[in-house]
């Protein structure tokens, strides 16, 4: 099939998860993929459980870099991949198994469709392991609701088929080639969330299509909840992102000014939604987690984003 097999460079971003890191880094090593085509890159955004000695005790030759300070998730990804040497970077996060399958179907997949710029694996729930979580995504321009697609079923071979997706959180694989064509994450404007909808909208924009490839599997390590709506915001970095990228990436995006005036509406209206249930949940450090909401918001509306 292959001349050669082409190196693949995984990227995995942690942060005070070493357990789950552990867990994921055995998963690679038992992959079918060959060990010397592939080279693991673990950026540890300075964790404080001892996640970087950990790694270089028990996997030496894996290339493990220390943030010194926190630079957040996209940013390290970028380092990671300024970091790598591969034909391909697949890029996963630290609370994920894969399949000993997964990174061999992908690259055959990526290797005999070179139209295609971004593909992910199907992903599943880990503590409900024939559950799905994400079979590919669509976005809606108007209402601004990223939907998971086949989202809390029970896989029955539904989801089997290969597809167009928007954007992969998560894990996907990118061929070097595509990133240096579009550039890497955009660090600078979404230093998390929608940071991997930006990159696939910028590498479908180049003309390549972002796919699903089913027959590679993933488990990813989040709850499963049977809320509609499973976003909470305990946390006031993550509230503040989220409510301000959410304007951000719509505005960016928005094909026509039917889209952009929709989305600016349904993003303010969610991020009211947002905001009651951080009242509702009665968290620790509510009041720090609605400031940042609120900051968001603002920001999200007024702020220019180039």
């Amino acid at each position: 099939m292959f001349s050669e097999l082409p190196l693949v460079s995984i990227v995995i971003v942690t942060h005070n998860r070493k357990k789950h890191l552990v867990r994921l880094i055995r998963s690679i090593l038992y992959s079918k993929y060959p060990s010397d085509k592939m080279e693991i890159i673990v950026i540890d955004d300075n964790s404080s459980d001892g996640t970087f000695s950990l790694v270089r005790r028990i996997f030496p030759q894996i290339k493990i870099i220390r943030n010194n300070k926190e630079k957040l998730l996209a940013e390290s990804r970028n380092i990671g991949i300024r970091n790598s040497c591969g034909d391909y970077i697949f890029i996963i996060d630290d609370d994920n198994i894969v399949d000993s399958d997964t990174i061999w179907n992908l690259v055959t997949f990526m290797e005999s469709h070179p139209s295609v710029g971004v593909a992910g694996p199907k992903m599943y729930y880990l503590k409900d392991s024939q559950r799905i979580w994400c079979a590919g995504v669509k976005i809606n321009y108007y209402n601004t609701i990223t939907k998971f697609i086949g989202r809390d079923t029970i896989d029955d071979g539904t989801f089997d088929k290969i597809i167009e997706s928007d954007a992969f959180p998560n894990a996907f694989i990118v061929p070097r080639k595509v990133i240096e064509k579009v550039g890497m994450l955009n660090s600078k404007l979404f230093p998390i969330h929608y940071d991997e909808g930006d990159f696939c909208n910028r590498v479908k924009q180049a003309g390549y299509r972002v796919m699903l490839v089913p027959s590679a599997k993933v488990w990813h390590d989040v709850p499963f909840t049977k809320e509609k709506f499973k976003m909470r915001l305990r946390n006031p970095m993550r509230a503040y992102y989220t409510i301000r990228n959410r304007f951000f990436f719509h505005r960016i995006w928005s094909k026509n000014i039917l889209q952009h005036v929709f989305s600016t509406f349904f993003s303010l209206f969610i991020s009211i939604y947002y905001l009651i249930m951080v009242l509702v949940d009665n968290p620790q450090e509510k009041n720090c987690v609605i400031k940042a909401a609120l900051k968001g918001l603002f920001d999200g509306i007024l702020l220019k984003w180039r």
